[in-house]
């Protein structure tokens, strides 16, 4: 593997680096955080970072390899002098997978490679298998954001089951907090994904006989379920006409909590979004509306599944599924889903769904 390893012991730095170089690696040496930060647009194959570094430490390390295109994705172990709970709980909550403290010997640094990196590519190896029709877009665009909450899970599992005789009740608290976050973060990935595939499935199905909801309820109860909607409720501007269209409420409710999570996530606290229902035309119009940054028009156009736009801008956790579940749901319905720039910034998405003919 080619691995990285950032230390500014001149003598730590270069006896690890024959011993993992006698062991068939190749080994990128940083002294420093900074040049740690730079190396690491190299690709490495795995991490080794000292917590203890000048200038910009081992956190602070992680944190920038993190944001990195495909940094998420790297096996991150710190080497430390420190062996505190404390160290290795906010290694953890920034996405360390392991830590060794010194002094370590030769089977301990290889035992710790191979685990991390044994744990990791079985993993990957399911998921491209599962998902061989989206190989393209599987390292760059989602495939790390179904393995970054396991590492919090197995993390903290591993110190759990490491020191068990040790961990206080506050201790295990808060590890469990972590475990939990990890876990509940990967159920709503993994239900997005479900939820997008039966949406497929649906597309190519027979229409959806006999199902109608009641659209401005739908509406409504999507907008209140959207993630960050409780706390940014004075924000969320929804008003609904009543109206019946083609469509089971449960996909309805879930397409419109989808679009206004993408615009409460991408717009301030105190900047407005607008939801509203409204019939005309045969048609019941679902607009939400922002005051974030927008789309270009390129973007607009580029909607698709597993598709997230200006990454090296805006901090995105999440699939790139939100816009199209919405399409799909759209498409079942009969209906389009189109995204409009208004003159005055942001974005304005409008779902458009036939009404039933018996609709008031």
């Amino acid at each position: 593997m080619k691995i990285l390893l950032i230390e500014d012991d001149a003598l730590i730095r270069q006896n690890v680096s024959e011993l993992l170089e006698m062991n068939g690696h190749t080994v990128l040496p940083a002294c420093d955080g900074i040049e740690g930060i730079r190396m690491a647009k190299e690709s490495p194959d795995l991490i080794l970072c000292d917590i203890g570094l000048p200038g910009v430490d081992g956190y602070g390390v992680i944190d920038a390899v993190r944001s990195l295109p495909g940094g998420r994705d790297v096996p991150f172990i710190f080497l430390t002098a420190r062996a505190d709970r404390g160290d290795q709980r906010r290694g953890m909550a920034l996405g360390a997978d392991d830590y060794i403290t010194k002094p370590f010997t030769e089977r301990e640094l290889l035992d710790a490679i191979s685990a991390r990196v044994g744990r990791l590519r079985p993993l990957r190896e399911r998921i491209e298998q599962l998902m061989s029709h989206q190989a393209r877009e599987i390292s760059a665009k989602w495939s790390h954001e179904l393995l970054t909450p396991l590492a919090g899970v197995l993390g903290g599992l591993e110190l759990i089951e490491g020191e068990i005789e040790t961990v206080s009740r506050g201790e295990l608290k808060d590890l469990l907090g972590l475990i939990r976050q990890g876990a509940e973060r990967q159920r709503k990935l993994s239900a997005k994904l479900i939820r997008y595939f039966e949406l497929e499935r649906l597309k190519a199905a027979p229409p959806l006989d006999g199902s109608e909801c009641h659209a401005g309820d739908a509406v409504a109860a999507g907008a209140a379920a959207a993630d960050g909607a409780e706390p940014r409720k004075a924000d969320l501007q929804v008003r609904c006409e009543p109206g019946s269209v083609c469509l089971p409420g449960r996909l309805l409710e879930e397409a419109v909590a989808e679009l206004v999570e993408n615009a409460l996530r991408f717009s301030r606290p105190g900047q407005p979004v607008g939801v509203t229902g409204t019939r005309g035309d045969g048609s019941y119009r679902i607009e939400i509306a922002d005051q974030g940054p927008g789309m270009s028009a390129a973007e607009r156009q580029g909607v698709g599944a597993f598709a997230q736009f200006d990454r090296k801008n805006r901090e995105q956790q999440g699939l790139g599924l939100g816009l199209a579940i919405a399409q799909a749901t759209a498409a079942i319905a009969g209906g389009s889903l189109t995204l409009e720039a208004p003159g005055e910034g942001g974005l304005r998405v409008v779902m458009k769904l036939p009404l039933r003919a018996a609709s008031d």
